[in-house]
């Protein structure tokens, strides 16, 4: 899937995704899975919502449901039957049950074997660390602030870097 100019994103398909990158990635990302219209797709959604409003596709059909509660995540995950599951992280589902964060790990793992699970954020977290223990891939892209040496560019030219995240995995970041 081409996010930008010169970067391309490979989702794994029937597997547990974690995306943590800007907005316009993301965004990029559920156009380009939505706009086909081959999958039968979830939106989730804790209890704010950065992307929805601006997905902007007329004549895609999505189901789109909101937790308020990480045992609602819970309930959602595992009864999900879409092809495609995009799930914008909130870490303030688990203000109140820090124990639910396994369980929840566990569901989305779960829900990838037979659906291609994303886990969005536009920034890494504590939570976010600890859920995606369970994840196939772990994809962190961030635009580099501009060196004060050189000129900032326009766009990232799309060079990549890995980074350490947890235990043996590593994720990868646009440098």
């Amino acid at each position: 899937m081409h996010v930008g100019s010169d970067l391309r994103l490979e989702i794994q398909p029937w597997a547990f995704n974690v995306l943590v990158a800007p907005e316009d990635i993301a965004l990029g990302l559920l156009r380009s899975r939505l706009g086909h219209g081959q999958f039968l797709s979830l939106y989730v959604c804790g209890n704010y919502s950065r992307l929805l409003s601006s997905i902007n596709l007329r004549n895609v059909e999505f189901d789109v449901r909101r937790a308020f509660t990480a045992s609602q995540l819970l309930s959602i995950a595992e009864d999900a039957h879409h092809t495609f599951v995009f799930i914008e992280h909130d870490p303030t589902l688990y203000s109140e049950s820090d124990g639910m964060i396994e369980y929840v790990s566990l569901a989305l793992r779960e829900l990838s074997r037979e659906s291609t699970v994303v886990l969005y954020a536009s920034g890494l977290d504590d939570t976010l660390r600890a859920i995606s223990i369970k994840a196939d891939r772990i994809f962190c892209l961030e635009r580099s602030a501009a060196r004060p040496d050189r000129p900032q560019r326009r766009e990232a030219r799309g060079r990549m870097r890995y980074s350490q995240i947890s235990g043996s995995q590593r994720t990868l970041e646009e440098v």
